[in-house]
């Protein structure tokens, strides 16, 4: 059987919602696709088991900063596996896109799954520039929200032929509703410990509503999961806070089917986004979201699904935890449209066979 070489390039393969993305669109993918992730600096082999077992990675180990020899690396892989697709993933992978065109890989593919915080909103003029001058090498540009899509159009200028929306898609037979055990009205948040995440926000927006309802001091605790560089930032607001005893920095977990069940309602504070991996399997287990005006998320929360509150407002998030808290009736037919709503517009396998239709190209 002939083989299709796929490179996936990603600036790292740690827990994030891109790479969980990455990993179950390769599981899926018919036999006859050879998948070669390359990652510029590091992974880690918790989360690469998850590959499936003819998976090869290589970690390039880039040096902090600009890498000149990284790009003699990738030149070598390229010449080496004489790779059909390169497909990278945002801006950190984009310029090797270059390489892969002057050495004419057939189908050069380039997905924007979201920002981070050196440009949340996407209008540093810089990097709208170098996506540009790149443009020429790439055949196709992905985006995984109608926001990010219209803005490579619009702001970034990407021909409309070239770009191609691709929204995240889930398994939901593995992402299901189970009745809670835990009687505490817990505010789960799952995802990187990063400042483009902005969980200072829910650590702010937690002890407010603390402060406002009593009943709900008493039966509410906020559950942070994930790692990253945030981590001593948010210990550091958690230890000021009045309530520190309810919050709760739980560290990465893998069983996150089991995470998402113990939730009571699932929140996400962040400045800027595409559609989180993490928002779309926890309303595939029935958990109502509070989430942040930004990037793809409000394509994703339907008002009778759950609360959309203004960026870095602490306030309205906190009254969002308190009327979900108190309105038990909305809380319980948001459950049910969380789950209805995941499995009616966001499906793995149509994803899948989204990029498959690319890998055609």
């Amino acid at each position: 059987m002939t083989r299709t070489v796929v490179f996936h390039v990603v600036y790292a393969l740690h827990i994030g919602g891109l790479e969980r993305v990455l990993v179950n669109t390769i599981s899926r993918m018919p036999r006859n696709y050879q998948h070669i992730v390359i990652c510029l600096t590091s992974y880690s082999e918790s989360f690469a088991s998850l590959l499936p077992e003819n998976t090869e990675l290589i970690a390039l180990s880039k040096r902090e900063g600009q890498d000149f020899g990284l790009y003699l690396k990738f030149f070598k892989l390229i010449r080496k596996y004489k790779p059909h697709i390169v497909h990278t993933y945002n801006l950190a992978t984009l310029e090797l896109q270059v390489i892969s065109g002057f050495l004419r890989v057939p189908i050069r593919i380039h997905a924007e799954h979201g920002r981070d915080i050196y440009d949340p909103t996407g209008s540093n003029k810089k990097y709208q520039w170098l996506r540009r001058v790149v443009s020429p090498f790439i055949n196709v540009w992905v985006s995984v929200s109608e926001e990010l899509h219209l803005w490579l159009q619009q702001i970034v200028k990407i021909p409309v032929k070239k770009t191609k929306l691709i929204r995240n898609g889930i398994n939901t037979a593995v992402f299901q509703p189970k009745s809670k055990t835990d009687k505490a009205f817990i505010i789960g948040h799952v995802g990187r410990l990063s400042p483009i995440k902005n969980q200072t926000l829910l650590i702010e927006a937690f002890t407010l509503a603390c402060k406002q309802d009593n009943n709900f001091a008493n039966n509410a605790k906020l559950r942070i999961v994930g790692e990253g560089e945030s981590r001593k930032i948010l210990e550091e607001c958690i230890n000021k806070s009045e309530v520190r005893s309810a919050i709760e920095l739980a560290g990465p977990r893998e069983d996150m089917p089991r995470v998402y069940q113990e939730f009571s309602i699932f929140v996400m504070s962040s400045l800027g986004e595409g559609i989180p991996m993490t928002l779309l399997e926890a309303m595939s287990c029935g958990i109502p979201p509070i989430v942040t005006d930004v990037g793809g998320m409000p394509e994703v929360v339907a008002k009778q699904a759950g609360i959309i509150v203004p960026s870095k407002n602490a306030l309205a998030m906190a009254n969002a935890f308190i009327q979900l808290y108190q309105e038990t009736s909305l809380h319980d037919a948001m459950v049910k449209a969380s789950r209805e709503l995941i499995q009616k517009n966001f499906d793995e396998e149509k994803m899948v066979s989204d990029y498959l239709s690319l890998y055609r190209y």
